[in-house]
């Protein structure tokens, strides 16, 4: 019973909004599709090319309808990721945002990161973890819970176009 009301609940938020946030929704799940896809699919020596220039970051500062945008596709992804049938975790994310903004002339930079985990530490934590985040200008669009402890191993700045 909990579940349809869980479904009804959903239904009724996603009947409040507009036609553009209800569309920027769809597109974020085609986009976390794809995204997750090409990660299964593409070397990532070969997607890494897409992301950018390995090593550079994006300015900072960006102007406020250029943060605007990137919060609202942060939002939508928050929003939709939990709900696909695949695995949307981090990376996808950020690919999709990167995609998302990218194509509407936003420059972002990816992080990748990794943090080791010490011996006697929490022992139901893997030995690393990995993490992608994805910072326009001073917002972290997504990936941003946590971030700051992972050590920085790649960044991918500009406005690399992610698909192949």
């Amino acid at each position: 019973m909990s579940q349809s009301r869980s479904f009804s609940t959903r239904l009724r938020k996603l009947i409040v909004l507009s036609w553009a946030d209800r569309w920027l929704l769809l597109q974020v799940f085609f986009l976390l599709g794809v995204a997750r896809l090409a990660l299964r699919l593409i070397p990532f020596r070969r997607l890494a090319r897409r992301l950018g220039p390995l090593q550079t970051e994006t300015s900072p500062a960006a102007p406020p309808e250029r943060l605007a945008q990137a919060r609202r596709v942060g939002l939508a992804i928050a929003r939709v990721s939990p709900h696909t049938p695949w695995t949307s975790n981090c990376f996808p994310q950020a690919l999709a945002a990167k995609f998302w903004l990218s194509r509407r002339g936003i420059p972002t930079t990816l992080y990748l990161g990794v943090l080791l985990n010490e011996a006697g530490a929490e022992k139901a934590l893997p030995p690393m973890q990995a993490h992608a985040w994805l910072r326009c200008g001073s917002l972290i669009v997504t990936g941003g819970p946590g971030h700051e402890r992972f050590t920085i191993t790649a960044r991918f700045g500009g406005s690399g176009d992610p698909t192949v």
